[in-house]
């Protein structure tokens, strides 16, 4: 698993170093280099994660070190969504950042897999993770919309700025909604695990507080058609109201996610 996570790793470094030559100074031969290292960076990822799915006989996510891999592989993944669904080459300077964090953090902390644990050994537990980590990975990309937006030192009716914005909005639409799939798959799987659909631990207080902050976002967004610097500031710290959520809980608190 570890070659192809290090060669990921380098994959996306080398984008990190390419797009801006492409985005800020206009060296189009960029733009089709950066385009197939993230191509080339997923393959390898998904690759590693196929290898220790192989070798455990379970899906990756059952340890720190698994959710951090499969976290910066859904985020690379929604990004080159956006880069070839809608030609946008601004974001990834955002996203592959962080995945690039998240990936060397795994590697740092990388440990053998195993067997899992009896209250994980069910589907819906699979299903819980998938969905709760694609919504991570979507609010990855509504901070990197929200962040550009912000960055941005053009007038609010400028194309661009309005362009980040649209990418935040439909990323919290979307987050929101696997978030909640999530939330409701995780309810099965600790009925089926504890014989309860909610238990009052760390974890599933501070995933309601994620769901229902990104509710509001939401409702900003698309009911009262709110815009500009301030829900994009707001967007921000949801992300980081998130990254508590998944690390800061996990590392600071006993909670039912830890085994």
């Amino acid at each position: 698993m570890k070659p192809f996570l290090y060669a990921s790793l380098a994959l996306y470094l080398l984008n990190f170093f390419t797009v801006p030559l492409y985005t800020a100074r206009g060296v189009r031969v960029f733009g089709g280099i950066s385009k197939a290292l993230i191509v080339l960076g997923l393959l390898a990822h998904t690759a590693a994660l196929a290898v220790r799915v192989l070798s455990t006989g379970h899906a990756p996510m059952a340890s720190m070190y698994e959710t951090l891999v499969f976290y910066s592989w859904t985020t690379v993944l929604v990004t080159a969504i956006v880069i070839f669904r809608y030609a946008e080459r601004t974001v990834e300077s955002v996203t592959v950042p962080v995945a690039l964090v998240a990936l060397f953090f795994a590697l740092v902390n990388a440990e053998p897999g195993g067997p899992l644990n009896i209250f994980l050994r069910t589907r819906w537990f699979e299903v819980h993770v998938t969905f709760s980590f694609a919504a991570y990975a979507l609010f990855t990309l509504a901070f990197a919309g929200a962040l550009l937006y912000l960055l941005s030192g053009k007038g609010e009716d400028d194309p661009e700025k309005r362009k980040f914005q649209e990418i935040a909005g439909r990323s919290v639409l979307w987050g929101f909604f696997l978030f909640s799939a999530a939330m409701f798959s995780g309810a099965v799987w600790a009925y089926l695990a504890w014989g309860m659909y909610w238990l009052w631990e760390p974890k599933s207080i501070w995933s309601f507080i994620v769901w229902f902050y990104y509710a509001g976002a939401m409702h900003a967004y698309y009911v009262r058609d709110w815009k500009g610097r301030g829900l994009s500031i707001a967007t921000v710290g949801g992300f980081f109201v998130v990254l508590f959520t998944y690390l800061g809980v996990s590392l600071l608190m006993k909670s039912s996610h830890s085994f």
